[in-house]
C-alpha cells in the first residue's frame, strides 16, 4: 500500500471540509481508497492529511492532483499552502 501524507494550511478548517467532502467522488475515481484528515494541536487551520492510494493508481492520482481542476479545488477551499509526500508502508504494528 501507498500513501501520499499531505499538510494543508487553509483560511477556514470547515470551508476546507465541504470542499473535501464534495470531491471525494473524483478522488476515488482516480485511485485513493480514503483519507484521514488531523488537526494540528492549537493550530486550528492547519492540517495533516494520510490518503491510502492503490499502489497501481499513484501516478494516476498524482497527475490529478497536478491538474488545473484540482489547483482550482484548492482555491475555492480556501487552501493556504500545501506540501505533500509518498511514502510506502513498510511496518506496521498493533499496539
Amino acid at each position: 500500500m501507498v500513501y501520499i501524507h499531505a499538510r494543508h494550511e487553509v483560511e477556514d478548517y470547515e470551508r476546507w471540509e465541504r470542499h473535501h467532502e464534495a470531491n471525494a467522488e473524483t478522488r476515488a475515481a482516480h485511485g485513493s481508497l480514503g483519507t484521514r484528515v488531523f488537526r494540528v494541536d492549537e493550530e486550528p487551520t492547519t492540517l495533516v492529511l494520510v490518503q491510502e492510494v492503490a499502489d497501481d493508481r499513484l501516478e494516476e492520482l498524482l497527475a490529478y492532483y497536478e491538474s488545473d481542476e484540482f489547483e482550482a479545488l484548492l482555491e475555492k477551499a480556501g487552501v493556504i499552502d500545501m506540501g505533500a509526500t509518498v511514502a510506502d508502508l513498510v511496518h506496521e504494528q498493533d499496539a
